[in-house]
């Protein structure tokens, strides 16, 4: 029988969302931060699309989570 995991508190508090845990992602976003990202970026085309304004459209730069700003 599987035992259920629960949650940390301690690795809660120390979690940014958008860099996951400081020790273990040195500078780099979390999975669910980048996916995120890249929904926003398609619905912001798709939208654009929709519209006619195509001098808008631009390509989504990919960093693989390395931060860039």
């Amino acid at each position: 029988m599987l035992a259920k995991k629960h949650k940390d508190p301690r690795k809660e508090k120390r979690r940014d969302f958008r860099k996951g845990i400081k020790s273990v992602h040195f500078n780099k976003e979390s999975k669910t931060a980048r996916k995120d990202d890249y929904r926003k970026y398609r619905t912001q085309m798709k939208r654009i699309m929709r519209s006619g304004q195509y001098e808008l459209l631009r390509g989504y730069q990919r960093t693989s989570g390395w931060l860039t700003w």
